[in-house]
């Protein structure tokens, strides 16, 4: 899994910025059926959040069928995620799925082009902007 950003500034809840992360890392190709989430201490920990706000999350995806969480086994991607998840991603109005700023794409084609050369797909690329901002913050 690679890192989740929650802005505490964003009036959305945290829990629904973790829960979103996560789907769209499941539509993306960064996790797939079967790969473990952290525990629920531990990413709440890495995120300061409560435990609490991180189990809301789980729990909602847990819900919709998004992944499955077994006693001893850990939260893991359920088989079938990422039409789920792009279903639910498509029902959401994310900031990020409106129009990109033209100069911040210019910007950003030559470095996503050399990655691409170098043999990096979409998820790895997706994976390397998430840790650069988490990084950044």
């Amino acid at each position: 899994m690679t890192h989740i950003v929650v802005d505490m500034d964003n009036p959305t809840p945290p829990y629904e910025q973790v829960r979103r992360e996560i789907l769209e890392q499941i539509r993306g190709g960064e996790l797939r059926p079967g790969d473990r989430l952290p525990a629920i201490r531990v990413l709440a920990g890495d995120l300061g959040l409560a435990a609490g706000t991180v189990a809301r999350a789980y729990k909602e995806l847990e819900e919709a069928g998004i992944v499955s969480t077994r006693r001893g086994a850990g939260t893991t991607v359920a088989a079938g995620a990422e039409n789920e998840a792009r279903r639910q991603l498509g029902a959401l109005r994310l900031p990020a799925a409106g129009a990109a700023d033209p100069t911040l794409v210019e910007l950003l084609t030559a470095p996503l082009e050399e990655a691409r050369a170098r043999g990096a797909d979409d998820a790895a690329i997706l994976a390397a902007v998430r840790a650069v901002l988490a990084h950044r913050r």
